[in-house]
């Protein structure tokens, strides 16, 4: 499929046009379909769609929508708030880009739009994508970790509402080992059938002694947390310590244990790469980006996630220096493992006190 350059004075497709190109164009409103169930959100949000407006009528100019075109119609993937902005600012067309496609390719692409982009989905968004794959017959046979890079979440919170969906129908909330339901994953346009018989095994050794806990993806929290200072440190629980200061703190060191299993390094400068602690870690995790606090928190959680599950037994000791996830303390108590953490900003280490608050464990200044 080749692309074709964008270009204010572009023509306006119409029905019976060639599907074979995708290009960017200014399509009327009225002619773009959004009763399709293409819709990735749970809800349009109003503050978003009045700051859009103001915006379009200061002259702000918006990235254009997707759609799919299948030669009589043109299916909304993709910017919804951004249409209804436009038509309620009395704007007759809209820029976008056209691809080939169905309605189905629209639900799929919409899948995984607005995770790095336009406002932050909410756990309702997710769960409505999540739960339009495994409603479709097709897509339900779908491995989790396929639907999860499809909706861009995480695989155990795929797997956690598929287990819901089978409790509700009544069926086995998990499959009989002995006869596992089959999963279907892509790869390279390419499907395959996946053996999930011994999913696991390769751990079982490491997470024998491990209890069973909810999905490590954090729900939405409205818990009025503590007022956090620099200097502090939080008990969160009975083995989860956070304090509040940068990593080369000495208050930090005296908390720091002998034995460290996982180190979770995730630097917010290039000059913090390397921990400035004399640290004997077992096993060094090291992140840095310059855009961290942009990147996906599903693809954090994930990274967190694996690197815990494949290093850490049971009641390991894991220390993590800076939080770009403030519900990472979820994902260590899900292992059985305690920590010490560090975190030299006050707001993001309230935010953590606020996750943790969901576990309806104790929250304690030392």
């Amino acid at each position: 499929m080749s692309a074709i350059q964008s270009h204010p004075k572009s023509r306006r497709l119409e029905a019976g046009t060639d599907v074979s190109t995708v290009q960017v164009d200014w399509i009327r409103i009225q002619s773009i379909r959004r009763d399709g169930g293409t819709q990735s959100r749970a809800c349009l949000d109003p503050e978003t769609l009045e700051t859009y407006r103001r915006s379009l009528n200061e002259g702000e100019q918006f990235p254009p929508v997707t759609l799919f075109y299948d030669g009589e119609s043109y299916w909304l993937a993709d910017g919804f708030h951004r249409v209804k902005a436009h038509e309620v600012a009395e704007r007759k067309e809209i820029a976008a880009e056209v691809k080939a496609g169905t309605r189905r390719d629209a639900i799929l692409y919409s899948a995984g739009a607005n995770a790095t982009h336009g406002l932050r989905r909410s756990n309702a968004d997710k769960r409505r994508v999540v739960e339009t794959l495994l409603d479709d017959p097709e897509w339900r046979q779908w491995s989790d970790r396929e639907i999860a890079a499809r909706c861009h979440v995480s695989h155990p919170f795929v797997g956690q509402l598929r287990q819901e969906r089978q409790g509700r129908k009544g069926e086995p909330a998990a499959p009989d080992v002995s006869e596992p339901s089959p999963r279907l994953a892509q790869r390279g346009g390419k499907t395959y059938t996946v053996d999930v018989s011994n999913i696991g095994g390769s751990l079982s050794s490491r997470t024998r002694n491990r209890h069973q806990k909810p999905s490590p993806a954090a729900p939405l929290v409205s818990v009025e947390p503590p007022t956090v200072k620099k200097g502090e440190t939080w008990l969160l629980g009975r083995r989860h310590r956070l304090f509040c200061g940068n990593q080369s703190s000495r208050k930090l060191q005296a908390l720091l244990p002998a034995e460290i299993t996982l180190l979770l390094l995730f630097p917010s400068t290039s000059e913090e790469w390397l921990p400035s602690l004399p640290l004997e870690a077992q096993s060094v995790l090291a992140f840095y980006s310059q855009h961290l606090g942009e990147i996906h928190l599903e693809t954090l959680r994930n990274i967190i996630y694996n690197s815990l599950s494949g290093t850490t037994d049971a009641e390991d000791t894991v220390v993590m220096l800076n939080l770009p996830d403030p519900s990472s303390f979820l994902l260590i108590e899900e292992m059985d493992c305690s920590s010490f953490c560090a975190e030299p900003d006050p707001s993001r280490c309230r935010e953590a006190l606020a996750a943790w608050a969901v576990t309806g464990q104790p929250i304690h200044k030392l």
